[in-house]
């Protein structure tokens, strides 16, 4: 191009490219696409949910923000997000819209209580009981250490099996640590397969934190269950179904989705047709902020 501007793919790619420098412009995410909803004017929201693996389902990761982001505009601005808890009932088709409803279950002094239903085509797909308080100023932190584990810099693009204009790629940066390279893990070991993620937006995020509660839930999705696929030859296994049953996430702290997260990601059991995951999201100066666990579908096709 001329007048030395440059457009908003090669802007994109430098913002990849670059571990260190802070981004500047709100990206997709800051800008809410993918995770925000559409008030209806009758107490609920609709959203499309992109799709994920397979172009006719859409990414659960979708589904979980969009839901939050509904439940959020039911409550006071003064209290955060500490935990949600979701079934996925039907699959979402991305083609069309999904209508999320908020009900009151409870507001306390400290706490309220929300109950959304994700509906498209008249049927519910979507369960979440989400449950927010007042910030507790003062008092004291107990975690344990952080994952002893290589940054970011230098560790390959990690979305190399998705299309470049798929909404993950365009708006997440996306490193994982080789199995090799994992010193606290990134094997099968006695049973548990561990492995460890960097991500981050791809651009700037604004300063509300309801909506890196948002995007964080967004990109937890995407690495977790799939890890169990590790076993398989992951990231894409012939054969092999995977798919989201139940999701459920605490968030610890506030942090900042646009610089980068540490996502350690444990498979911990397969059988039954079922998988189970759990996860724990570090800033790089070791603090826990999320942590999350999911079951899905796994279903693996017998030897021949």
């Amino acid at each position: 191009m001329s007048g030395g501007m440059v457009d908003e793919a090669t802007a994109r790619d430098a913002s990849r490219e670059t571990d260190e420098a802070p981004p500047v412009a709100l990206g997709e995410l800051g800008q809410g696409r993918h995770v925000r909803v559409e008030a209806t004017g009758d107490g609920a929201y609709e959203g499309y949910c992109h799709s994920g693996r397979a172009a006719a389902r859409s990414y659960g990761g979708a589904v979980l923000a969009q839901a939050l982001d509904a439940a959020q505009r039911s409550v006071d601005e003064d209290r955060v997000v500490h935990s949600l808890h979701a079934y996925f009932l039907r699959a979402l088709s991305p083609e069309r819209p999904v209508r999320f409803t908020p009900e009151v279950v409870r507001d306390g002094r400290s706490y309220s209580m929300r109950q959304v239903t994700g509906v498209q085509d008249g049927k519910e797909s979507l369960a979440m009981s989400v449950s927010f308080k007042q910030p507790q100023p003062g008092g004291s932190w107990r975690q344990p250490g952080m994952p002893d584990v290589p940054g970011p810099e230098g560790l390959r693009e990690g979305w190399t099996h998705r299309p470049r204009d798929h909404p993950l790629y365009t708006s997440t940066a996306y490193r994982e640590v080789p199995l090799e390279r994992n010193r606290d893990g990134g094997r099968i070991d006695g049973g548990r397969i561990d492995r460890y993620v960097w991500m981050r937006t791809v651009g700037a995020m604004p300063d509300e934190p309801g909506l890196h509660a948002c995007v964080l839930a967004y990109i937890c999705d995407a690495p977790l269950a799939p890890t169990a696929l590790v076993a398989y030859g992951e990231p894409r296994p012939r054969g092999i179904a995977l798919a989201s049953l139940d999701h459920a996430m605490w968030f610890h702290r506030a942090a900042r989705v646009d610089e980068w997260l540490l996502f350690a990601c444990h498979s911990v059991v397969a059988g039954d047709g079922r998988t189970l995951a759990r996860g724990e999201f570090w800033t790089r100066d070791g603090e826990l902020v999320a942590s999350v666990t999911q079951e899905a579908l796994l279903h693996v096709p017998a030897p021949r």
